[in-house]
């Protein structure tokens, strides 16, 4: 008998905590429902932000395109796949050492415009 009134306890526990919440209010006042704050959210990426300004891998790209641009080098073709931004560069020298060196600081000028991302700089 004490197992079956337990079982009947812990099942009720169970299906009272699976219940669903009370919908938010819809005129902002205080009552019985939820209330939902969405404000708290700062990441500009996130779905639940309700602003139009919403930067896109293609505002990345063109971050990238005016930095090397900036620094005097024809861009090419920019890629940005997961973490990884593939930039494609047309460099005026053809010798190793300076292109190598040129690639290095092209990459770090990069990523202090774009850090959220792993740069690769090649060659064209």
């Amino acid at each position: 008998m004490r197992k079956i009134t337990w079982m009947m306890l812990v099942f009720l526990l169970l299906v009272s905590a699976c219940s669903p919440l009370k919908p938010p209010e819809a005129n902002g006042q205080a009552g019985e429902g939820q209330n939902l704050n969405t404000d708290i959210n700062l990441n500009p990426q996130s779905y639940r932000n309700m602003s139009v300004d919403k930067p896109t891998i293609s505002d990345d790209q063109d971050k990238i395109r005016e930095v090397v641009e900036a620094e005097g080098f024809d861009a090419g073709l920019i890629s940005i796949t997961g973490n990884h931004a593939w930039v494609n560069v047309k460099f005026t020298n053809k010798q190793e050492a300076e292109l190598t060196n040129q690639k290095k600081t092209l990459a770090a000028k990069i990523y202090q415009a774009v850090p959220r991302y792993k740069i690769h700089v090649r060659a064209r």
